[in-house]
């Protein structure tokens, strides 16, 4: 007859999960079989009787005990064994503090789902000092315990990217110790790294006010620092919240990463490497949409949190951007980096000339003069040195997202850096898509260059296996059922090769189009009830791209069309650009654009707004007429000549644009700026190209000779042109039958 103790929360004794037949025992008698359960061996009846009738005479204790003994006995024949000097258990009986503290020991995530804060709470006792002194002793080592469980949970489950889990434990250790800083600071970084920032702060913002009132005092060093990297890393991301459309009630698409343990680990011990003062490369490979972005943002939020500075920059898919644009925004990222004040000024002077921010911070620095050729050098060492003044402070790492669409300058750049820094604290992370360029592109022969170095690693991701897509869409629906969701993630993994950006698309799409929902609470995924049963099949578009066609077909026409300019732009746009794009209010066109960033198809990045991904812009694109998209192209032209002519990418951006939009004469006069722009920027190979380019958009004689001369002049100094790159195909979705929606159904 198993018998099983629930000591706590809700006391109770039960047989095969009923309670005993006979009459309910008493609360004594529950405690007695209690303290038995837990203080293993025999306890001598004196004992006993004074822990839980101390306050009665010896006579009449001895009979209560007595009597207690009875009612278990009847309840529970053979469950007690007692003889005149002593009492026990006759065998072992289930206990759930019991099982709390076996599985502390074997497997702690397991452990912190048995709640053992509750020790006793149902059980009411009278005059019985001794058993209430024994009971706040065990409830005060069963918390502590509880404590230690989910620590080690939470940093079980950070181990293993499994962010959701780790916030949830987190949670409830705040809970468990509301004062801790460890338990907050882990609170702080499960959210962080979950992409919820705004829990993060609310986390920190709650610990320092109830420190505050508790203590007088204010939180950690380390726990406010962390703050501080997460409200960093939040004010670039801020949106606003959604109020309209199937997006309101989606759920967040950010679940733990799957499928990358072996690469996690690899990352990890690079940086730990890199911390011991040397520098590493490491070449994340793959295709596009497997997952590199993901995996190597994820990895630097895991830095940040850590102490470490973080620099971001990426390359674009596009001509016209800035020289050496991939490392000046990552040198952007950290103006405001406490390292970067150790550089000397004649340096910070220096890169000043493709970083103006940088005299916004220091607006001592002097003067740089006018630029020669002699100064390219000077421009490459100021940012090495701003890099090891960085990495004096604490360990660095860069991020440089989507290598392959790099410039000549950029690749040139970087590869003199890591030369130059191989005894200097970075980790380079490089993201690289090996069929997105041709062999001879700049890119692809920094890369093999790069392969040479001897602290340089490369790690190849490959798409989701079938159970790992299982997994994703279990954690992201909050799959309650053992076997919930396999079918969906199988039908998903064939459509998509497992390629996790697809999936995540595909899911989109299935919210989008109403197909599924979120029980409102138990923030579970559902399917439709009236879509649950038999009925038609439900068919994919015939590519993943049209998937995404779809939810763009549906946007509302104003939202849509500033949609086009933002995938037309490559770039992104800012909110003027857009005002005057449009013809609305620059809040107005914000107000769109952050409705773009809450249906899942833009980010907000530095006030500017682009595609969520490449291949969405790709979507976008690929969806107009050649008549709508040269007017696209040249309404832009017009507006970034009348908002953005004097920023760094200004010149190339609008001779990008005027040439495609049809206005060579615009496109060749910018096109001879941007040239000249890189000049001044020691970027000769972007220079001589965009000579090149305006080359073949005008007959003028003297506007043929003034390249000519211009081009004559710079082939002195270096340069070629770049291999275009070649599109993938997409990929190949199918059909998901009704049935394959194994989740629950909306009632």
């Amino acid at each position: 007859m198993p018998l099983s103790l629930t000591l706590c929360g809700r006391v109770a004794v039960t047989c095969d999960g009923v309670p005993p037949v006979a009459p309910p025992l008493a609360a004594k008698s529950i405690a007695l079989l209690g303290y038995l359960a837990l203080e293993a061996g025999p306890h001598s009846r004196e004992h006993l009787t004074a822990l839980l009738w101390g306050e009665y005479p010896e006579a009449k204790a001895r009979a209560s005990l007595r009597q207690a003994l009875t009612h278990i006995r009847e309840a529970l024949p053979g469950l007690i064994q007692a003889d005149r000097a002593s009492i026990g258990l006759a065998a072992p009986v289930e206990c759930d503090v019991l099982t709390f503290q076996r599985l502390a020991k074997e497997c702690p995530r397991a452990a912190a789902e048995i709640v053992v804060s509750g020790f006793l709470d149902g059980l009411h006792l009278r005059h019985c000092p001794a058993f209430d002194e024994w009971a706040d002793a065990t409830r005060a080592n069963l918390v502590k315990r509880l404590g230690e469980v989910l620590s080690a949970a939470t940093r079980e489950a950070a181990a293993t990217r499994q962010w959701g889990d780790a916030a949830r434990f987190a949670q409830r250790w705040v809970a468990t110790a509301p004062l801790s800083a460890p338990a907050n600071a882990a609170l702080m970084e499960a959210g962080f790294m979950s992409g919820d920032w705004a829990s993060a702060l609310d986390a920190f913002a709650a610990y320092r006010e109830l420190l505050a009132a508790e203590t007088g005092r204010e939180p950690e060093r380390s726990v406010a620092e962390l703050a501080e990297r997460i409200q960093s890393a939040a004010s670039a991301s801020a949106r606003r919240p959604a109020t309209e459309e199937w997006y309101e009630a989606a759920p967040s698409f950010h679940g733990s990463l799957i499928g990358r343990s072996q690469e996690w680990d690899f990352l990890v011990r690079a940086w730990r490497k890199t911390t011991g003062c040397a520098a590493r490369v490491v070449l994340v490979e793959g295709d596009a949409g497997v997952g590199k972005t993901r995996l190597a943002t994820d990895f630097l939020r895991w830095v940040a949190a850590g102490g470490g500075t973080v620099l971001h920059g990426r390359g674009y898919d596009v001509r016209g951007g800035i020289p050496f644009g991939a490392v000046i925004e990552a040198l952007r990222s950290a103006i405001d980096a406490p390292g970067l004040a150790g550089t000397e000024s004649q340096w910070l002077a220096q890169v000043a000339r493709v970083v103006p921010e940088l005299r916004g911070r220091f607006p001592a620095i002097g003067e740089p003069g006018p630029a020669t050729t002699a100064d390219g050098w000077r421009l490459f060492e100021g940012i090495a040195q701003i890099l090891m003044a960085l990495a004096e402070e604490a360990p660095v790492t860069v991020l440089i997202d989507d290598l392959q669409w790099c410039d000549a300058d950029s690749c040139t750049l970087l590869h003199s850096l890591i030369r130059r820094l191989e005894a200097t604290p970075i980790l380079w992370c490089l993201t690289f898509s090996p069929g997105a360029v041709e062999r001879d592109a700049p890119a692809a022969r920094l890369v093999r260059a790069l392969r040479a170095f001897q602290p340089a690693e490369v790690v190849t991701l490959r798409p989701l296996q079938e159970d790992e897509v299982w997994q994703l869409v279990r954690g992201l629906g909050r799959v309650g059922t053992p076997t919930g969701a396999r079918r969906l993630a199988a039908r998903l993994h064939e459509a998509t090769a497992g390629y996790p950006f697809y999936v995540i698309e595909l899911l989109k799409t299935l919210f989008a189009q109403g197909w599924l929902t979120v029980d409102p609470e138990t923030s579970e995924w559902i399917v439709r009830a009236q879509d649950s049963g038999d009925g038609p099949a439900f068919t994919l578009s015939p590519s993943v791209h049209e998937a995404i066609a779809e939810r763009i077909e549906c946007l509302p026409d104003d939202v849509g069309a500033v949609l086009i300019t933002i995938a037309v732009s490559a770039r992104g746009c800012r909110a003027d650009v857009l005002s005057h794009m449009h013809g609305i209010s620059r809040l107005r066109a914000a107000a769109v654009g952050d409705s773009l960033v809450e249906r899942h198809l833009a980010v907000e990045e530095d006030g500017a707004y682009r595609c969520a991904h490449p291949i969405i812009a790709r979507v976008v694109s690929d969806g107009l007429g050649a008549g709508r998209r040269r007017e696209v192209h040249r309404a832009l032209a017009v507006s970034l000549e009348l908002t953005a002519a004097d920023r760094p990418t200004g010149a190339g951006e609008i001779a990008r644009h005027a040439e495609q939009g049809g206005e060579r004469a615009m496109a060749y006069r910018y096109a001879m700026l941007a040239a000249e722009g890189c000049e001044g920027r020691f970027a000769y190979a972007e220079a001589l190209a965009w000579l090149d380019f305006a080359a073949g958009l005008t007959s003028d004689e003297s506007e043929v000779e003034a390249v000519n001369r211009t081009t004559a002049r710079l082939l002195d100094l270096a340069g070629r042109r770049d291999a275009p790159p070649f599109e993938r195909a997409p990929a190949r979705a199918g059909q998901l039958a009704v049935a394959d929606f194994d989740l629950p159904a909306r009632v």
